[in-house]
């Protein structure tokens, strides 16, 4: 009977302290959805191409990583970039992958201490190209439109923003100023938005329409006749 009293108390033991163990959740069950959805796009006011994103935040060693992809299917190329920033839109990584044909061409950057590191395999060759980052710039892809979502966020307005435009290998300084109200309609309903131009000389215009949240409702740049809008409301 003693043993079994004693077998009877270490079991309660052991299971008041598996009971008072808690397992930290996995950081895949705390990946926040911020936006995600699709844009169609235009050229001339005809339909070029789609663009289908997410952009996620997910819990950092250093703090919040914000992670934005996409697959971007225009003028018979598919492209296909994947950003991680931190919640500022501050680079941290950046990989694009673009098919024409069967013809691709990869690119991947990699950010540390202010400088960015770009290395390109194409049918070509590889080669690499290292950037200085001033601080607060932003990467934004040619014809890739929810990386606006992070120019977005940038206040108060006016502020002027350091742009790497990684395919290219062009950097430029930007500014970036309100419009103030507007409404942009979505699949016929009517949304509440603001209007948002960053310009430069040398690269042209980009007009941006965001809701409430930030969310990018419609990108254009007049320069090349390029309309992206999305193809239903923001959830």
């Amino acid at each position: 009977m003693a043993h079994r009293l004693l077998f009877a108390s270490l079991t309660f033991v052991a299971a008041a302290a598996a009971a008072l163990t808690v397992t930290p959740a996995p950081l895949s069950a705390q990946v926040v959805t911020v936006d995600e959805g699709s844009f169609t796009i235009t050229q001339n006011g005809v339909p070029a191409g789609r663009e289908d994103f997410s952009i996620r935040s997910t819990p950092g060693i250093g703090g919040t990583i914000f992670r934005a992809q996409a697959t971007v299917m225009l003028d018979g190329r598919r492209i296909a970039p994947a950003l991680s920033t931190d919640p500022s839109g501050a680079p941290l990584s950046y990989q694009v992958e673009v098919r024409t044909g069967d013809q691709t061409e990869r690119l991947t950057g990699q950010v540390s201490r202010g400088r960015v590191s770009i290395h390109r395999q194409g049918p070509g060759g590889a080669s690499a190209k290292e950037y200085v980052m001033a601080d607060g710039a932003l990467i934004l892809d040619d014809e890739v439109f929810h990386q606006y979502y992070f120019v977005a966020r940038r206040s108060p307005l006016p502020a002027t923003i350091s742009v790497l435009v990684p395919r290219s290998g062009a950097q430029m300084t930007m500014r970036l100023v309100s419009r103030g109200d507007a409404t942009v309609t979505i699949n016929r309903r009517s949304l509440p938005a603001t209007h948002l131009v960053l310009t430069d000389p040398g690269a042209g215009d980009r007009e941006i329409w965001i809701d409430a949240a930030g969310r990018v409702l419609k990108v254009a740049v007049p320069g090349r006749s390029l309309v992206a809008i999305r193809d239903e409301a923001p959830r």
